[in-house]
């Protein structure tokens, strides 16, 4: 989701990533017509236009520097356009938004119908995942599909909603564990802002909400002519999706929810789920230092190995290691111990060296790494996210439950969750000062179209007992990846599920299917 973004997640963005194609669907020609030349566009209307120039970050993060001849190729067939809707779909015909779209023709010879695409945040540009998508391992998608790039109202060049007060707030050097003082102050400042913004056009910030993100794909569906729409939404847009199913069980068709939100809007719950996910991620490491003694040196048993690294971070915490390399603390130690399965090697050297008293070599230093330029809109993301949850205004209550989490979860818990609704600094929250959603976000339910829910099995952004809970309220079947990505199958050697199960190949839905990339 959101914030700082993982490995997987840009994964996700180099292999997946300014409308429309003419496709035979069932019920004729679905090409949207220009509008008249000075007449401006009516509600649910799709207006052709030029594709703008992509940016750097997009060209980086959908793909033009790892497929670059790919990239050329698919950008070179794309349709661009922008969709007109209501800001409120519960008042038609007031203030209206215009959302860019873009659209990968079909390269099959048959009938396409659309699939539209969302590669999650909340907030992440979303026009030009077409061309990530046809450039990587799910190409194969385009022989039957239309693939289908929206910008979410809110982001990218659909409207963004900024928010300068709070997206320059800086908190600053953050300690090992923060006060009360320290993190209620981070709450105000971060309070006061997003109350200037909400008070500056609080009808764009109501505006920004999964359901309305949900009626604007029906429209956009209805602008296509198309009877249903297929969908494939990853980390947040598998709540978009799993609303856009809820509202429109009738026109849904095939569905695939990647790295899966959970259904419970609970904010105290989600980031307890996501703390409790990585402690076990970390009794899993300790495990496989264990097996691997003999190169690492900490330990025989997996209770001998946690025990020697929590006494180093200890050691750590009072005492830094200081080199001409850097300083090595409590929140470099902590980000060894938070190491996902892929980086495990690189994290067990780096312990290693801090047990001998030495700083890691190479590139394990602990700090965190140049990633491709963002393309969230953070402010657009937090209104969305916080529009699905619920116990986030009340700082009390955020840092009640950083408290509990500390205690039930002693490696880990008083780290920062790594889940979009949780603040830079822990026991905050991001929806600080935004003013409760006017509606309940939508309760998942049943739709008509086959639905495939992955889940990344040792992923801890959006952990598989929530992928187990949403299966619970929708149906459909489950997939498990055996690695720790968020969001990276369309990057991974799982990509041909998903071929298959958009070509509706029944092995891709088997019930408890598992795929080792």
């Amino acid at each position: 989701m959101g914030g700082a973004r993982s490995r997987g997640v840009r994964t996700v963005a180099g292999v997946m990533l300014a409308g429309l194609l003419a496709a035979a669907c069932a019920d004729g020609d679905v090409r949207p017509q220009a509008a008249a030349t000075g007449t401006p566009p009516r509600t649910g209307e799709l207006t052709w236009g030029t594709c703008p120039e992509p940016s750097e970050a997009e060209a980086q993060v959908w793909g033009a520097a790892e497929h670059r001849p790919a990239y050329a190729r698919h950008a070179a067939r794309l349709r661009c356009g922008t969709l007109t809707v209501p800001a409120d779909w519960t008042a038609p015909q007031g203030r209206r938004l215009e959302l860019a779209v873009a659209i990968l023709p079909s390269t099959g010879d048959g009938p396409a119908e659309p699939l539209a695409l969302n590669p999650g945040g909340p907030g992440v540009s979303g026009r030009l995942m077409p061309i990530g998508i046809a450039s990587g391992g799910a190409r194969a998608l385009l022989d039957r599909y239309d693939l289908v790039g929206l910008d979410v109202r809110g982001t990218g060049r659909s409207g963004p909603a900024t928010c300068p007060a709070a997206e320059s707030l800086d908190a600053g050097p953050q300690p090992a564990a923060p006060t009360h003082r320290t993190a209620r102050a981070y709450w105000n400042r971060l309070a006061r802002a997003h109350t200037t913004c909400a008070e500056a056009d609080p009808a764009q910030l109501a505006s920004l909400t999964t359901t309305n993100a949900a009626h604007d794909l029906d429209a956009l569906r209805r602008a296509l002519r198309a009877p249903r729409l297929h969908y494939y939404g990853v980390s947040w847009g598998t709540s978009l999706g799993a609303t856009y199913r809820t509202l429109f069980p009738t026109h849904s068709g095939r569905t695939l929810l990647e790295s899966v939100v959970s259904p419970d809007p609970d904010l105290r719950g989600l980031l307890d789920g996501v703390t409790r996910a990585r402690e076990q991620r970390f009794e899993h490491f300790t495990a496989w230092l264990a097996a691997r003694s003999d190169r690492y040196d900490l330990g025989t048993t997996a209770d001998e190995v946690r025990t020697r690294l929590l006494a180093l971070r200890e050691r750590l915490t009072t005492r830094p290691l200081r080199t001409s390399d850097g300083t090595y603390g409590r929140v470099e130690t902590d980000q060894y111990l938070d190491a996902e399965p892929a980086d495990r090697a690189v994290a067990g050297a780096a312990l290693s060296a801090l047990a001998r008293g030495r700083a890691p070599a190479g590139d394990g230093d602990g700090k965190p790494r140049a990633a491709a330029p963002p393309l969230v809109a953070p402010f657009a993301g937090t209104a969305l996210l916080c529009s699905q949850v619920t116990h986030a205004a009340s700082f009390a209550e955020q840092w009640s439950a950083y408290g509990e989490r500390r205690t039930a979860y002693p490696v880990l818990g008083a780290t920062r969750p790594m889940f979009p609704g949780s603040g830079e600094v822990p026991g905050t929250s991001t929806c600080a000062g935004l003013p409760a959603p006017e509606r309940p976000p939508v309760e998942p339910g049943r739709a008509d179209g086959p639905l495939l829910l992955v889940a990344h099995r040792d992923e801890v952004i959006t952990p598989l007992p929530w992928a187990r809970a949403m299966r619970a309220r929708t149906g459909g079947s489950l997939l498990v990846v055996g690695d720790g990505e968020h969001g990276g199958m369309a990057g991974g050697g799982c990509a041909g599920r998903i071929v298959e199960f958009f070509a509706g190949a029944e092995g891709a839905a088997a019930e408890g299917g598992v795929c080792e990339p």
